[in-house]
C-alpha cells in the first residue's frame, strides 16, 4: 500500500463518505478506490465552501474533506480557507504537494507555508513511514479545541511510496471535552438574573454542543432575549416572540 492509498484507507476509517475535490490529485481516485465518492466542482473555492457546508451542518460531528492539486489549486483555495477559519469551521484540506526536491525552488506555492494565517494547523508529509501520525494528529486537531481548516500536504514523491508494514496501524484520536466550571456557570446566571435589560448573544458553539433546545428552554423560562451571531443562525428559532434575530 502506498503513502496516497494509505491516506485514502485512513479516511475511510474514519468514516469520511464523500470527498469535495477538485483535479487533478491522486488521492481522488484512491479515495474512490476505498467507497468514498469524490464530489467534483469546477473551483477550488466552490469545494472548499461545499466541505466547510458539510461541515457546518454537522455540528461538529462530522467533517467535510477537501482535495485539490498543487500550485493553481492551492493559490486558488485561499479565500475559501479564510473563510472557514474565520469562522472555525473544521475541515481536512488534501493538497497535493511537490516532490521533495522542488518543494523550495522558487516560484514554487507550498500550501502548507503560504497558508499558515488562515488555517489552525498545516503539517507537510516528509516519509512514508509518518502518515499515520501526520493524519492522526489532523484527526486530532478536527475534533478537539476551536475550530478551523487542518491542513495535510501530500507531497508527491513520498506519498507514491511503500509504506512499511509496521507503520500501517493507525488508530482514531481521542475527543475531549470541556467544560466551565459549576461556580463560572452560576456566576454567569446570577449576573444575567441581576441585569437591567438583559440579552442572550449565542454563537455557534450552541450548535456545535447541540443545545438548541436548553437554548430556548433557557430564554422562555427567563423571558430573555436572544440575538445570534451569524455564525450561530438557527441556535435560536427566529419566528419565536424572543428572537432578536441575527447579525
Amino acid at each position: 500500500m502506498n503513502g496516497t492509498e494509505f491516506i485514502a484507507h485512513i479516511l475511510k476509517q474514519e468514516g469520511v463518505t464523500e470527498m469535495t475535490c477538485f483535479p487533478s490529485n491522486v488521492l481522488i481516485e484512491a479515495a474512490a478506490k476505498e467507497g468514498i465518492r469524490p464530489v467534483m466542482f469546477r473551483h477550488e473555492r466552490g469545494a472548499i465552501m461545499a466541505a466547510d457546508g458539510y461541515s457546518r451542518q454537522s455540528a461538529g460531528q462530522r467533517f467535510g474533506v477537501v482535495a485539490m492539486q498543487n500550485a493553481a489549486g492551492a493559490e486558488n483555495s485561499m479565500g475559501g480557507l479564510a473563510q472557514a477559519f474565520g469562522d472555525n469551521v473544521p475541515i481536512l484540506v488534501l493538497p497535493g504537494g511537490y516532490p521533495l526536491d522542488r518543494r523550495h525552488v522558487r516560484p514554487n506555492f507550498l500550501a502548507t507555508e503560504n497558508w499558515k494565517g488562515v488555517v489552525k494547523s498545516a503539517e507537510t508529509i516528509d516519509t512514508p513511514s509518518q502518515i499515520k501520525d501526520v493524519m492522526r494528529r489532523a484527526f486530532q486537531a478536527l475534533r478537539n479545541g476551536n475550530g478551523g481548516p487542518v491542513v495535510v500536504e501530500m507531497t508527491a514523491d513520498i506519498c507514491a511510496m511503500e509504506v512499511p508494514d509496521d507503520a500501517l496501524d493507525y488508530s482514531s484520536p481521542a475527543v475531549t471535552v470541556s467544560a466551565p466550571s459549576k461556580t463560572d456557570v452560576q456566576d454567569a446566571v446570577k449576573a444575567l438574573l441581576a441585569a437591567d435589560r438583559p440579552m442572550i448573544w449565542a454563537g455557534a458553539g450552541i450548535l456545535k454542543a447541540r443545545a438548541t433546545a436548553e437554548l430556548a428552554e433557557f430564554a422562555e423560562l427567563t423571558d430573555i432575549p436572544v440575538f445570534t451571531t451569524m455564525e450561530g443562525k438557527s441556535a435560536y428559532d427566529e419566528r419565536l416572540p424572543l428572537s432578536l434575530g441575527a447579525g
